[in-house]
């Protein structure tokens, strides 16, 4: 009876060991983090948010003016953009290399009740920006800042202003 118990209690641990192994790995999917995501896994972890997940491909394209030209450039770039500090034209032609992060902690959190995606933006190496979007499949729209920001309080002005400014700066 004894020896039946102990295997009981054997295969009950096993049983944990496994299930919480299991739970680790799909916190973190995909493989281990490269050198530069672990720069941005860093950067998150320093604006004071608590790395949920990570995925392990990397979101990667060359920033050409056309594609913030208003009308003809892409939607997603222009917005990704406009709530940048950095100015885009000081990456022309180079490579942007965006990693996505689930975090909680994040003001967009309270705002929509889940966690939020962070993408956060590298060139050669370093941090140059980000956007956030709450971790929600039936939302969209424009991302926010990645400090939760919309693009009208990362630039002072309304929705009109700030398209009438880029155009003049980034128009054909």
């Amino acid at each position: 009876m004894k020896r039946n118990r102990i295997w009981l209690w054997a295969g009950i641990g096993l049983s944990i060991v496994i299930l919480y192994s299991f739970m680790q790995l799909s916190v973190h999917p995909g493989k281990p983090m490269s050198e530069e995501q672990k720069i941005a896994a860093s950067y998150v972890k320093s604006l004071g948010y608590k790395i949920v997940s990570h995925s392990s491909k990397p979101i990667t394209y060359t920033l050409e003016k056309s594609l913030l030209a208003p009308g003809t450039g892409a939607i997603p770039y222009i917005q990704t953009w406009s709530v940048q500090s950095q100015d885009p034209a000081n990456y022309y032609g180079k490579e942007i290399v965006t990693y996505r992060f689930k975090v909680s902690g994040h003001p967009l959190d309270r705002m929509y009740n889940t966690n939020t995606a962070l993408f956060v933006m590298m060139s050669e190496g370093k941090v140059i920006g980000g956007t956030s979007f709450p971790d929600r499949n039936d939302l969209a729209g424009a991302p926010y800042s990645i400090d939760g920001k919309t693009l009208e309080e990362i630039t002072g002005n309304s929705f009109g202003e700030w398209r009438e400014q880029w155009a003049k700066k980034y128009g054909n």
